[in-house]
């Protein structure tokens, strides 16, 4: 069974794999691989325009389109990757929340005869640990 998180990959595989056999197909189709060469990469963004006017679209905008959209899908999908990485380890290296508050707390019951001596400091970690919790 696919899991769900291995969905964008696959899709991602799938686009690039459609794009290679079109890319074939079409040079087959052609003779030869020139083709690719005499498209117009000067104006081809700019026929989109006639998309509007529901105007034809030159085939060789959309070979370029298609190339950029799965460069950009593809970086897109490596940086994404590297910061879920990056995530994963920050979040292994941070101690779990109840260990550091439990350590606090044993640390403050060592001092509790000074907290009684200056009711001013027992006041404001009353205050600390009221706005912890708070979080």
């Amino acid at each position: 069974m696919l899991r769900l998180t291995r969905l964008p990959t696959l899709l991602l595989a799938l686009n690039w794999l459609a794009l290679v056999s079109a890319f074939a197909l079409t040079c087959k189709a052609q003779g030869n691989v020139l083709w690719w060469l005499r498209l117009d990469w000067s104006g081809w963004l700019g026929e989109f325009s006639a998309m509007t006017e529901l105007d034809m679209l030159p085939a060789g905008s959309v070979w370029m389109a298609w190339l950029v959209a799965s460069v950009v899908w593809a970086l897109a999908s490596v940086l994404a990757a590297r910061a879920r990485a990056t995530a994963g380890r920050a979040a292994q290296t941070l101690p779990p929340v109840a260990s550091t508050a439990q350590a606090a707390r044993r640390q403050l019951g060592g001092v509790s005869d000074m907290m009684q001596s200056r009711p001013e400091l027992k006041e404001k970690i009353l205050k600390l640990h009221q706005s912890l919790e708070k979080l």
